[in-house]
């Protein structure tokens, strides 16, 4: 069967107006990948642990502790799923404080001969991404103090250093500068 191209609106629970991505990746897109393209579309540190809930089907990476109640999400391409469009994933990142993505399939197309090389990518989106070790409610707070002030003075600490963090910072060509490899790296870092 011919790969098509998947796109995926991916919002941030609490946030969907202000924080969310279009991505497009090819329907043989592994589930884990579609993870890592999340983390690095939100600008995360990728060092938590994440899952993918679909229908009544959890999807976890393998590891030591598996219960079997999840199936691995490194067998799963996209394309034997059997989405459908309008169909939602949940996908929770940092269980200490979860952060909750839903990814719906917005649009299946064709994919262009010879476009395969393209994929993934992110098409559209605003707000910068999310702060790693920070509660949904504690992040839903500082945007709405951006919102209110213009700005906040709070810094976060972000990336190994403290900055003043504004969520509106939203570069489209500087992510998919940088998206492709940094879900490389993510996948070598999560599966070691």
């Amino acid at each position: 069967m011919a790969a098509k191209v998947f796109t995926f609106l991916i919002t941030y629970e609490g946030l969907e107006d202000k924080i969310w991505r279009k991505v497009d990746v090819s329907s043989s897109f592994r589930l884990d990948r579609l993870g890592y393209a999340v983390l690095s579309a939100f600008d995360t540190m990728a060092y938590h642990l994440f899952e993918f809930s679909f229908g009544e089907r959890r999807f976890d990476l393998p590891s030591e502790d598996d219960f079997g109640d999840e199936a691995d999400m490194t067998d799963v391409k996209l394309a034997d799923m059997g989405l459908k469009i309008g169909d939602r994933i949940r996908m929770d990142y940092d269980y200490g404080t979860t952060q909750a993505f839903y990814l719906e399939l917005i649009e299946i197309a064709d994919m262009p001969k010879g476009g395969g090389r393209r994929y993934p990518c992110i098409t559209d989106g605003a707000g910068r991404g999310i702060i790693d070790d920070m509660s949904r409610d504690e992040l839903i707070k500082l945007v709405k103090q951006i919102d209110k002030n213009g700005h906040t003075n709070k810094p976060v600490y972000y990336k190994e250093r403290e900055i003043p963090w504004d969520y509106r910072a939203f570069d489209l060509q500087l992510m998919n500068m940088i998206f492709k490899r940094e879900i490389q790296i993510f996948e070598e870092n999560y599966l070691l």
